[in-house]
């Protein structure tokens, strides 16, 4: 695959990851929107939500205003290289932004100057991960200011919120999580949750479960003992 059409794959990612609403997601969007019931601010709301996600997919604009961070997690096989995977990806990532797929987010924390193209020192940020067999899967997530800003690591035990070194601790530190971030990330949320790992990798294996569909179920089978019984 040369330049231009590596290039040309990575602005239509941009342009559906900023503009489309996954099935998945609009599926618990409709299911929220009937467990609230009818005329409910909830239920209004996410109605709202719905209609402004069909008239940005008609019109190929953002759904949200802050299309924020650009994370792409690269698979690539021995026929790809990181090289010239980074320079499609930036390339498109700048016509994406000139198209107004993207709104222009770096921002030089420094000179607090903007690039306008959504490029920059460490931007996009770009996970590569090498495999033996060839081709290449491409994933890219949008995570907005509101969202990112309510990420928040525990270290258990957690006297303050009684949580200990087990699965039921980690069940009440993502009820605080979630209960803290009321008001303040934008909603519906997601959870994407790491358990272990360092600093560094923790949130970055958080940020890669949400590439996960909603209805999937972990394979651990502890994990889904606690969490569907024996």
């Amino acid at each position: 695959m040369d330049h231009k059409e590596l290039t040309g794959h990575f602005l239509e990612l941009n342009r559906r990851a900023s503009t489309v609403v996954p099935p998945d997601v609009e599926k618990a969007i409709r299911q929220g929107i009937e467990n609230e019931g009818e005329g409910t601010t909830a239920a209004s709301t996410l109605t709202l939500l719905l209609e402004n996600c069909d008239k940005a997919c008609d019109a190929s604009t953002p759904i949200c205003q802050d299309t924020g961070a650009l994370y792409f997690f690269i698979d690539y096989g021995p026929d790809y290289r990181q090289k010239p995977l980074r320079a499609a990806i930036e390339e498109a990532t700048a016509q994406a932004t000139a198209k107004y797929y993207l709104r222009p987010n770096a921002v030089d924390s420094v000179t607090g100057k903007n690039s306008g193209n959504n490029l920059g020192l460490g931007t996009p940020i770009i996970h590569f991960h090498e495999r033996d067999e060839n081709g290449l899967r491409i994933r890219l997530m949008l995570k907005g200011g509101g969202s990112e800003n309510m990420s928040i690591q525990y270290s258990l035990p957690d006297n303050r919120i009684g949580a200990g070194r087990d699965l039921d601790g980690v069940r009440r530190c993502l009820l605080d999580a979630v209960v803290n971030a009321q008001g303040k990330g934008c909603g519906p949320g997601i959870l994407g949750v790491c358990i272990g790992g360092d600093r560094g990798s923790g949130y970055i294996a958080a940020k890669e479960t949400l590439f996960r569909l909603l209805d999937d179920k972990n394979e651990d089978i502890n994990i889904l003992k606690q969490t569907i019984g024996d």
